[in-house]
């Protein structure tokens, strides 16, 4: 019972912080959704765990615990992709402004 106060508390925080830095505009409304969908079914799971047992069995996964690992697996995978893409493209475009702030100086001698 306390693991899942705990937890519940934490799921709450999480829940917070995203419609947090959604009014701050850092966020768009879609993502704050699909976050909170899944704070909702984190919820769902942690006070009732059968609910994760009866999904891990129709879709054909022995254990509800098997499959909230990998649901986590496949959300790491998903969320440092986007963190790649997005160290991707910030480098480019220092790239670019460091290349225009080049040539600016290089007409000026």
């Amino acid at each position: 019972m306390l693991f899942q106060l705990v937890l519940s508390a934490a799921f709450f925080a999480s829940l917070w912080l995203v419609w947090r830095r959604h009014r701050q505009q850092a966020v768009s409304g879609a993502v704050a959704w699909l976050w909170s969908i899944g704070v909702v079914g984190g919820l769902v799971v942690t006070w009732y765990p059968d609910t994760a047992s009866f999904i891990a069995n129709v879709v054909g996964i022995g254990r509800g615990a098997d499959l909230v690992v990998y649901l986590g697996i496949v959300l790491l995978f998903v969320l440092v992709f986007q963190l790649h893409v997005s160290h991707v493209r910030l480098g480019r475009q220092l790239t670019k402004i460091v290349r225009e702030e080049a040539l600016k100086d290089l007409d000026r001698v």
